[in-house]
């Protein structure tokens, strides 16, 4: 979280110092623009990701087409070298009861689908957050400057809710694969289970 602030920070020092040199304008002033813009994406991201956790599960079910993740978006993941950056992205699944940057029961099928549901309303949020974004050129819509600070500011929002993403996406394939060993091991156990059940039945009918 503090990295992605010092970001936040950074790029809104730097674009206000950027447009006013190029418009002469109070730089101050711009900067003040410019944090109203980056509290109001905040703002817009939070609306996003409640709309969104508000949805009925059957939209976030894991098995739809849209979050499977197959085995060679998994390679483009692996090619962005995501395994040393994910854990640098902030998690704030706190807000909603439940954290995804650690797996609390990995032997529970039951858990590893309630982690899955959450990564897809996770998945729905930050894919909307990445358009809902631009709402923010509609809060002053007749100033010229506010569209210079605007356009930046939401595309600096959508570079930021993308990683996110893509964490989600890549964690979902993994936990599909831990989900299908889980239930491997069910149906075993089941097996065996019945097994033993019917092993004693069997020895008395032979006696």
């Amino acid at each position: 979280m503090i990295l992605y602030l010092l970001i936040i920070f950074v790029c809104s020092l730097g674009l206000s110092g950027a447009v006013a040199i190029w418009s002469g304008e109070n730089f101050f002033l711009l900067f003040g623009l410019v944090a109203l813009g980056v509290v109001f994406e905040i703002a817009v991201d939070g609306l996003t990701a409640t709309i969104a956790r508000l949805l009925p599960a059957k939209c976030a079910d894991h098995t739809k087409k849209i979050f499977v993740v197959s085995a060679k978006e998994k390679k483009f993941y692996e090619k962005l070298k995501i395994r040393l950056w994910k854990d640098k992205i902030p998690e704030i699944g706190h807000f909603t009861g439940f954290r995804k940057n650690k797996l609390a029961d990995p032997q529970s099928v039951e858990y590893v689908d309630r982690f899955l549901l959450e990564s897809c309303y996770g998945e729905i949020g930050h894919f909307f957050s990445l358009f809902t974004g631009f709402t923010l050129l509609f809060l002053y819509p007749l100033s010229d400057i506010w569209f210079v600070l605007a356009i930046p500011v939401a595309i600096i929002n959508l570079f930021l809710n993308l990683p996110s993403l893509l964490v989600l996406r890549y964690n979902s394939y993994k936990l599909e694969v831990l989900r299908k060993s889980l239930l491997k091991k069910q149906q075993r156990k089941a097996v065996q289970a019945q097994a033993v059940e019917i092993a004693p039945a069997t020895a008395e009918k032979t006696e």
